[in-house]
């Protein structure tokens, strides 16, 4: 699970660094299903330049390129007409929280 998780921070850390370069928008999902085939539904569901890593089999992490605040939750929506899962982030604890704060505050050190 770990190198899981350093996988997606090295991938979010790069992803936030060129959000942050060339002032564009990301956006990340955490879905969280026990559906066996939600990876299936995401992959079919995001463009291309977006990017899926599966964390558990439960938990799938997706980074939106050049994607808006309202532009996620269209995406959102899509996967949801297919598949069922939850995304806030009130759901998620310990390390799941962790893993996106550490996202944004490696990317800040990038910055400085």
């Amino acid at each position: 699970m770990d190198l899981l998780i350093d996988t997606v921070v090295n991938l979010g850390e790069d992803e936030f660094y060129r959000a942050s370069r060339y002032n564009t928008h990301l956006a990340i999902i955490l879905v969280n299903s026990k559906d066996k085939n939600i990876f299936d539904v995401i992959d079919e569901t995001i463009r291309q330049t977006d990017l899926v890593q599966q964390l558990t089999s439960e938990l799938i992490v997706i980074f939106l390129t050049h994607t808006d605040h309202e532009a996620s939750f269209l995406c959102i929506d899509k996967i949801k007409k297919m598949a069922d899962f939850t995304y806030t982030l009130a759901e998620y604890k310990g390390s799941r929280v962790e893993l996106i704060d550490k996202l944004f505050l490696e990317n800040e050190k990038k910055l400085i």
